[in-house]
């Protein structure tokens, strides 16, 4: 049996029967293209009826007011998408960001001047290259890959690469920004289970000042909610949104231009007459009855379980992976706390992240602090659902802005705390860098 040491609280690491069910009971056997679509196994009759119509809401695709639906009109003025599930390409990773209008194309978010998350130009953060007749959309952008070859020791070569964005608009000072973050939408799948993880058990695993000297600096990002209070932050790639409910109302707002219960204010800059005078869909233009829906329905997509956990080569990997150094981000167990849907609570789950911050190196530095998040630091991603990123989604990137191809460039691109771990899988031999690759798959 091969157990790594435990890194504090309820989160620990055991590789000796590879976990089959890593959303606990939540988890659904289901591996095609719709594996991420699904409710968790565990909902009640009246738990699914709410997640049906949640994924309706998810999906539905949202038109200018007014409409001939009242209850999916309000689109804009400007925006990105015109549905949730445009970005998150059947729940599952945003697409490599190539021609803006793709489906699942990539997200632009800015910084002012010393590259704090912040409105530039009077644009709020985030680009609206679309806009409904009659108001200007704020500008587009393109993306060039330049691409960086590379070697490994034994002298197999790879190639990585990484984005240079373009912004064209009309306005100088916005098509000048260089302070500006390329995202990709990421998948969305056990959010409930991470919001039911208990802060106590997140804090236990943080190591700000590296005390154990292991070089792994893991620490909590203390934002403020919707509602006003102070909460440790779980989602969004920096770790910058506390609660399921504010991730969904921020993405309806600044992806759809869509007001909710929670935001229930137009997503206008000031000098935007058209948009601040274009007619609204309601006061908020999703009622809080649908808008919880929707949020019932992205915490409760349950994560695939794992067919190939006990194969050797997978357990082989999972060792080597260990090994690696990899288990001090991506934890491996955590046990769910009390959380108000029922079907989250008490759940053993392996989802292979620590939800801390950690420093990832220049290379991944997008220039853009958030909150307390430095540009080089990102929040760990759970890994439970990575072998199926591409049966959900053939164009899906990885990595924060989709630069990674496949599951190797990704490691590869890891630096920073994670540079210790990166060599050490660099050294490997050829069969067991495929066996580590073959464990991340397996996930």
């Amino acid at each position: 049996m091969i157990v790594a040491g435990c890194y504090g609280g309820e989160g620990y690491n055991d590789y000796s029967e590879g976990p089959s069910a890593p959303g606990g009971a939540t988890s659904v056997d289901e591996y095609g293209p719709g594996a991420f679509s699904q409710p968790a196994a565990n909902l009640t009759d009246e738990g699914l009826a709410a997640f049906r119509i949640g994924d309706a809401f998810f999906t539905l695709p949202w038109s200018a007011a007014p409409g001939d639906a009242p209850e999916s009109d309000g689109l804009g003025p400007t925006y990105l998408a015109t549905s949730c599930a445009a970005c998150h390409v059947a729940d599952g990773r945003g697409s490599q960001p190539n021609t803006p209008g793709d489906e699942g194309m990539g997200i632009l978010r800015f910084a002012d001047d010393d590259g704090r998350a912040a409105d530039l130009a009077d644009y709020h953060i985030q680009l609206q290259p679309l806009a409904i007749d009659g108001v200007p959309a704020e500008g587009s952008f393109e993306v060039a890959w330049i691409e960086e070859p590379g070697a490994y020791p034994d002298g197999t070569t790879y190639s990585l690469r990484r984005p240079e964005v373009s912004i064209r608009a009309d306005d100088p000072d916005l098509s000048r920004s260089a302070a500006a973050s390329l995202r990709i939408a990421p998948p969305l799948i056990g959010l409930g289970l991470l919001e039911a993880i208990p802060e106590s058990a997140i804090r236990a695993i943080a190591d700000p000042e590296d005390v154990d000297g292991d070089g792994i600096s893991g620490r909590v990002h203390m934002v403020r909610t919707l509602d006003g209070r102070q909460a440790l932050g779980r989602f969004g790639l920096k770790a910058n949104v506390a609660t399921v409910e504010d991730q969904t109302a921020l993405a309806y707002l600044l992806d759809m231009g869509i007001t909710t219960p929670a935001l229930p204010d137009e997503n206008c800059p000031g000098f935007q007459s058209e948009c601040r005078d274009a007619p609204s869909g309601g006061q908020p233009e999703i009622s809080a009855s649908r808008f919880a829906d929707v949020v019932f329905y992205t915490a409760t997509l349950a994560p695939p379980s794992r067919p190939f956990a006990e194969d050797q080569s997978v357990v082989e990997g999972a060792a080597l992976f260990e090994a690696l150094g990899c288990v001090a981000c991506h934890v491996q167990r955590f046990e769910t706390g009390s959380h108000e849907i029922e079907a989250m609570s008490g759940q053993t789950i392996y989802p292979y992240t620590d939800l801390l911050l950690h420093d990832m190196g220049p290379g991944l530095s997008d220039g853009r602090t958030d909150g307390d998040a430095a540009a080089s630091e990102w929040r760990t991603p759970a890994l439970w659902g990575l072998g199926l990123t591409r049966t959900v989604n053939a164009s899906a990137g990885f990595l924060h802005d989709g630069r990674a191809r496949s599951i190797e460039e990704a490691v590869l691109w890891h630096g920073g705390e994670a540079s210790a771990a990166r060599d050490a899988f660099m050294k490997l031999s050829a069969e067991n860098r495929h066996l580590v690759l073959v464990f991340l798959k397996s996930l």
